[in-house]
């Protein structure tokens, strides 16, 4: 059972392998409903009160990746979302009565309803550091590497978080 002390104590762990200070960075736990991360990059981790890591993602703006992908249940939005939509579909499809002579949008609409109401049940850790953020090359982002390590170090970190495992191209 992992316990908000315990991710905290690997998201640290993690900052200090990949040699960014946590001095720098800003940590929180927040649920879909009270996200208060004003942008910044970083990554984070869905669990539950039962101790149970469900997923670890990283983004170069927090913020917009939780608040318009994840928690809105935007299918296709992220592959957050679509390891979410693997790990309820069996949920979804027992009750395949209520959707069953729905069309093609109102199905989509009833499976993101579950979902959003499954993603919302859950807690979000967030760690945001600057020295995090994509850089530019001219005109175009660079994607900032570090960040990515830091999410295969939570990954790896202990944290072990089962959507993470879930075959998804």
């Amino acid at each position: 059972m992992v316990q908000v002390g315990d991710i905290e104590r690997v998201v640290r762990d993690c900052l200090n392998i990949i040699g960014v200070s946590a001095g720098d960075c800003v940590f929180g736990v927040y649920d879909c409903g009270s996200i208060d991360v004003r942008g910044g990059a970083g990554a984070y981790v869905f669990f539950d009160d039962s101790g149970g890591v469900y997923y670890v993602g990283e983004a170069d703006d927090v913020a917009r990746r939780l608040l318009q992908e994840h928690c809105r249940a935007d299918i296709g939005g992220s592959e957050g979302v679509v390891r979410f939509l693997m790990h309820y579909l069996d949920e979804i499809c027992a009750n395949s009565g209520e959707w069953a002579g729905l069309d093609a949008v109102g199905r989509e609409e009833f499976v993101k309803k579950i979902l959003r109401e499954k993603i919302s049940g859950f807690k979000i850790y967030v760690v945001t550091c600057e020295k995090l953020s994509d850089g530019k090359q001219g005109n175009r982002r660079v994607r900032n590497r570090v960040r990515k390590r830091l999410e295969d170090c939570l990954r790896g970190g202990g944290l072990r978080p089962m959507l993470n495992s879930i075959g998804v191209s």
